[in-house]
């Protein structure tokens, strides 16, 4: 499966890649995660793409996505031409207005408020995590309970454990959206 995670700094789409593929490796795939970010952390252009299959992985190019999942307009602009027929965008309808000025034929599109969401659970920073959540209903790559063991794995992992309870709702909150 190949995922980009698109949007601003600090909207927590090289997180988001990194626990995907956290969850991928430890499910015993063959993983790759490759970031980028501009010069500034916080409100630059950021993305991360993940690659996970049971096969080798030759090489990190985007070519054809399976999902992209859009934080900001100017991600949905630039990836979107990348998903594949029969591919999946979710886009974070929070901060992307309902007119999408171009076409987007034969890929299912999912409008989703995920920083409402994360809201909702007293989560501000959780938007991806509530993406996660959609992302993982609507696919079906993980189970919820594992996907849910290593989300707590990663961020104990990063020494935000304390923050479980609420990246834990956000996920969920994101999966019961669907």
């Amino acid at each position: 499966m190949d995922i980009v995670f698109a949007g601003f700094g600090g909207q927590g789409v090289l997180t988001s890649g990194l626990i995907v593929a956290y969850a991928a490796q430890n499910e015993g795939k063959e993983v790759l995660w490759m970031p980028a970010y501009g010069g500034q952390m916080r409100g630059g252009k950021s993305y991360s793409l993940v690659k996970f299959d049971d096969k080798q992985i030759c090489h990190p190019d985007i070519e054809e996505l399976d999902v992209l999942v859009a934080m900001n307009r100017p991600s949905l602009e630039e990836f979107s031409k990348f998903v594949k027929p029969g591919g999946l965008i979710l886009i974070n309808s929070d901060t992307i207005g309902d007119e999408i000025p171009f076409e987007m034929e034969a890929v299912r599109i999912i409008r989703a408020p995920f920083a409402s969401m994360a809201q909702k659970v007293n989560n501000p920073k959780g938007a991806n995590i509530a993406a996660l959540g959609t992302l993982l209903k609507i696919t079906g790559m993980f189970s919820l309970n594992s996907f849910r063991k290593n989300l707590l794995e990663y961020f104990d992992s990063k020494g935000k454990g304390a923050y479980a309870a609420i990246n834990e709702a956000a996920l969920e909150e994101g999966y019961r959206y669907m």
